[in-house]
């Protein structure tokens, strides 16, 4: 990559690359594709006296393709936040300029770079954002689900009870949800939230602005069938997952338990057509998963002489 004149990084409302003294500067870097950077990080990543890092190595290698050649780089994360925080407000109160950059995308986004801003704040410190790329704002533009108003939920929790209580608790939001996920988890999460949400429209982003980039959109019972198939094949989805979910809307608010129930009444008074029939009138749900379910549960009554 060229070096770029001092002229050429000028940001776009007359912002000095040599102003940058005394100042915490939270500074966003590419989520996959370097090329994503943007011109004032670039600025900032040269200039700042210190650069705190959630993990060296890998800033490392982002300011290798860009050329930049530069010390006084600190590991700043999870593991030692805390300890190093009495640190960089020292600095910062003697006039050095410290720049925060996460491992990909926006700073501050799950992970503990806010509890520094809150000190920066409480000792008058100066404090700006170099904005660019975030996972969670890619996933929701490529999700096509609705944009207006949405809410982040974190990243969704490994055990399996807090996890239910994640999804019960946002369970009426009427917005779009994004969460984070890792592959491994992902059936476990899914089977939860269909159980919880029911059968909404949902999107799986993973290896964002990456060359492999994946995203899935349907409902939820079509994207479980579809990694299922997946993990059937050899083919498992690798990496961290975004997962964006349709907000809660009352004309669809049939969870499958639910569902179970109103097939049952229905059978026992109905065909097995007449069922499907007026479930799909009534719950907007997929004809194939109504037709599963029903079928299911007319040989269990077949089979039993009574239904459970």
């Amino acid at each position: 990559m060229k070096k770029l004149s001092k002229e050429y990084l000028k940001h776009s409302n007359d912002y000095e690359v040599k102003d940058v003294e005394g100042c915490l500067y939270i500074i966003a870097t590419p989520i996959g594709n370097f090329d994503d950077i943007s011109l004032r990080a670039i600025q900032l990543l040269n200039l700042v006296d210190i650069l705190l890092c959630e993990d060296t190595r890998k800033t490392k290698k982002l300011l290798a393709y860009l050329n930049i050649n530069r010390g006084n780089m600190i590991s700043y994360n999870d593991n030692n936040a805390a300890q190093k925080r009495p640190y960089v407000l020292k600095q910062l109160l003697s006039n050095k300029s410290i720049g925060l950059v996460s491992d990909a995308g926006t700073p501050l986004i799950s992970d503990p770079g806010y509890k520094l801003v809150q000190d920066c704040y409480l000792h008058k410190v100066k404090i700006t954002h170099a904005p660019g790329p975030s996972s969670v704002i890619n996933g929701l533009i490529l999700s096509g689900l609705p944009t207006n108003q949405f809410y982040f939920g974190g990243f969704v929790s490994s055990k399996k009870n807090s996890k239910i209580k994640q999804f019960t608790l946002t369970k009426f939001y009427p917005m779009t949800g994004i969460w984070f996920d890792t592959c491994l988890r992902l059936i476990d999460t899914l089977e939860i939230i269909f159980k919880i949400y029911g059968n909404r429209k949902i999107s799986i982003t993973r290896e964002l602005t990456k060359i492999y980039e994946d995203v899935i959109s349907s409902d939820l019972q079509n994207i479980r069938s579809l990694i299922y198939e997946r993990e059937l094949n050899n083919k498992p989805l690798k990496g961290e997952i975004v997962i964006i979910i349709d907000g809660y809307d009352q004309k669809n608010d049939v969870n499958i338990e639910t569902l179970r129930i109103n097939i049952k009444k229905k059978l026992q008074k109905f065909s097995l057509r007449d069922t499907v029939n007026e479930t799909i009138d009534e719950t907007n749900f997929p004809r194939k998963l109504i037709y599963n379910e029903a079928v299911k549960i007319k040989n269990f009554m077949k089979k039993n002489k009574k239904f459970i």
